[in-house]
């Protein structure tokens, strides 16, 4: 039993888990700076955040989840600089770039990131959430920035050791916002005195902007200012009092962001840095998505195809520190179900084994239970192929008797995606259709007396399982075998290419009990003296 508990531990959530002190109260931590349209790789952060938020609390733990929009950060893309609509507004501060679509009333970091965090609620993530601009511009940060500046030696010499980035003589780790052109992301400042800091909006400080040359002294409090990234999450760690913050792998290698930040906050704050663990990249094809290059499918798009579940399932059965590769095209969408449906019984047989696990921290909801009744997706893609197959009345003859709600709720919703799927990604091998005339055969006299074998079994065995099993016994019958004694391929060859005009197909024995049996004996028979 010991041995067991043991093993069950291993489970990466619970690992996370135990590195924190359950004698007081945690908060975890994730971000998303909302510079343009937000792939459906930017959801394996906080999906996986939420998984951990919910296993903290399973095990008892006392725990905030908050969420935060950086939307005080720059538009800093050369992408963005390339495009004539964006170029004007390089450097400047998201919140107050005007939005994308003139039909939208708010600004670009709105427009953005209400459609990425409007995707939370359909996958069952439900943080709080604070906007940056708010932090700044209501003074919650100033305290903050204060003590940044009092400490722009350290931070300096931390940015030199640790990353190799050496900055000039005086310089703060700040960026002011140029009262002329409004820009931040084009700025540096020097000299605090205490209550002003000396900036200057230098037009070539950077290769994706162009300041506007302007000098001036300011009051860097109360959203005159932001903290450069690496000052800004020690900020962030320190307002909140975050405990726990999981993290890209952009981020957090070796001389990156976070190893940055953990030591301006030991040196500065004089606190230790939150736990966390790393996630891999979310690979598209091999590579990794980007919001500013342009890769992948966008969150929103995604979220409105598949069901939260399915999403949730795939960002967390990969375990965190694994890249987690996605395309929808070919067949990843049908093993992507049958694995969530063998995760689904694993937790109906018990449902504290890793398995199990991951599918319970995919639901909605906590309390949610699996659907005892499920048909697997490739089936229903292969029914939505046949006109007369009708997949309501086929469920319910599988079932045996009527679907409940929730049977047929899931039902429904994976017949929508099955029709996604076969419109947009399946791969030739399977989309189908039943060729309405015989097609153009060229059949061995074996396989020509498996299908006047095959003839006289239509419409005499009406169950798909029953009829899948005579299908071998009959081209055993006519020595279609391997040497190896094992029915050969060519006998279904010849049964798809009489129905549907290539040699491979769904299960036969399902189609052919599913077709109308008159039409099949004698397609059967045509083929067979052909």
């Amino acid at each position: 039993m010991r041995e067991a508990r043991a093993a069950r531990e291993l489970f990466w959530a619970d690992a996370e888990a135990r590195l924190l002190d359950p004698a007081v109260a945690h908060v975890i931590r994730d971000s998303k700076t909302p510079s343009g349209t937000v792939p459906v790789s930017s959801l394996r952060g906080p999906i996986i955040t939420d998984a951990l938020y919910r296993t903290f609390r399973r095990r008892g733990l006392r725990v905030r989840f908050v969420y935060t929009i950086d939307d005080y950060d720059p538009m800093d893309s050369q992408t963005m600089r390339q495009n004539e609509a964006t170029r004007e507004h390089m450097g400047k501060p998201f919140a107050t770039i005007p939005s994308p679509d003139p039909a939208y009333a708010g600004d670009w970091a709105d427009y953005h990131a209400g459609r990425f965090v409007a995707t939370f609620a359909d996958l069952g993530i439900r943080p709080e959430f604070f906007r940056m601009r708010d932090l700044y511009r209501d003074g919650k940060l100033d305290r903050a920035i204060d003590l940044v500046l009092r400490h722009a030696e350290t931070i300096r010499g931390i940015h030199a050791r640790v990353a190799n980035v050496h900055h000039e003589e005086g310089w703060l780790p700040i960026s002011m916002i140029c009262e002329r052109c409004g820009r931040i992301g084009t700025t540096i400042a020097t000299g605090y005195d205490g209550e002003t800091v000396a900036y200057e909006c230098r037009p070539d400080y950077v290769t994706w902007a162009d300041g506007c040359g302007n000098r001036g002294r300011l009051s860097p409090f109360k959203g005159a200012s932001k903290l450069l990234w690496n000052e800004q999450w020690c900020a962030q760690w320190d307002y909140f009092g975050v405990t726990y913050e999981e993290g890209g792998k952009d981020l957090l290698t070796a001389g990156g962001s976070r190893e940055r930040s953990n030591e301006i906050y030991r040196a500065v704050w004089r606190r230790e840095p939150p736990a966390g663990l790393m996630h891999e990249f979310f690979l598209l094809g091999g590579r990794k998505m980007s919001t500013s290059k342009g890769i992948g499918a966008s969150a929103h798009d995604m979220v409105a195809l598949l069901p939260g579940e399915i999403i949730r399932f795939l960002m967390l059965r990969t375990p965190p520190r694994r890249a987690l590769e996605f395309d929808p095209a070919g067949n990843t969408l049908p093993k992507l179900y049958d694995e969530y449906d063998r995760c689904a019984d694993e937790y109906l047989r018990d449902p504290e084994t890793d398995l199990a696990k991951a599918w319970w921290l995919a639901q909605l909801s906590a309390d949610a239970q699996p659907i005892a009744f499920r048909l697997r997706f490739s089936l229903l893609a292969d029914w939505l192929q046949i006109p007369s197959v009708d997949p309501h009345r086929e469920a319910r003859a599988r079932k045996g008797s009527s679907l409940s709600e929730l049977e047929d709720r899931e039902l429904r919703r994976r017949l929508d995606v099955a029709r996604s799927w076969l419109e947009r990604w399946a791969p030739d091998e399977a989309t189908f259709g039943i060729a309405t005339d015989l097609p153009p055969l060229t059949l061995t006299d074996p396989q020509r007396a498996y299908l006047r074998g095959v003839a006289k079994l239509v419409g005499v065995i009406a169950d798909p399982e029953a009829m899948q099993e005579e299908l071998y016994e009959a081209a055993k019958r006519v020595g279609l075998v391997t040497p190896e004694g094992k029915v050969s391929k060519d006998a279904f060859a010849a049964l798809y290419s009489a129905l549907i005009g290539k040699p491979n197909g769904p299960r036969a024995g399902w189609l052919l009990t599913a077709l109308d049996a008159p039409f099949v004996r004698k397609r059967l028979e045509d083929a067979a003296a052909a």
